[in-house]
């Protein structure tokens, strides 16, 4: 019965998480954002031995601010839940920001690639001893990302995580 009730208190979590971001989605205006400054405010959270993190460039973007914090975000915690520590470098190209983010935890097959952007997928259960699953974590910043005319992109990391890279045209 504990499973269970622990099983109920995810999905109302997820679903919470979905209803806010469902609504911060129609109420939410395009703004300036310097991603500089929401990098290091989403990093204020963690303690410092939890991530490593470059910021050469400064860089602005147009978007709704609470999404593309919650996209970032969702990608960090999903990293820190597999691994210790999360690599954060920002660069860019001729037309995108790109924040890329590697963890050090066990990584993905690549085959899973595709599946885990899928709502509530669950990669084998072995992986997930300290979490019951993805949920709606990557699937949520997936729709963010894309809404914004940008893409997101998993590959292995260096320290043999996975890594995202995420890409907004500025």
């Amino acid at each position: 019965a504990r499973k269970m009730a622990s099983d109920i208190d995810e999905m109302e979590k997820m679903l919470n998480d979905y209803l806010q971001y469902a609504k911060s989605q129609s109420e939410e205006d395009y703004v300036n954002i310097n991603i500089n400054d929401l990098l290091a405010d989403i990093m204020k959270n963690y303690e410092n031995s939890k991530y490593d993190m470059v910021l050469a460039n400064k860089i602005n973007i147009h978007g709704k601010k609470n999404l593309i914090r919650r996209s970032i975000s969702n990608i960090i915690e999903n990293g820190l839940s597999y691994g210790n520590k999360v690599f954060i470098e920002l660069k860019k190209s001729v037309s995108s920001a790109i924040i890329v983010i590697g963890d050090n935890g066990p990584g993905i097959p690549k085959k899973e690639y595709e599946n885990v952007f899928k709502p509530f997928y669950k990669i084998d259960k072995s992986r997930s001893l300290n979490r019951s699953g993805v949920g709606l974590g990557l699937s949520i910043a997936q729709d963010i990302i894309k809404s914004h005319g940008g893409n997101i992109i998993l590959s292995e990391s260096e320290h043999k995580g996975l890594e995202v890279k995420i890409f907004f045209p500025f």
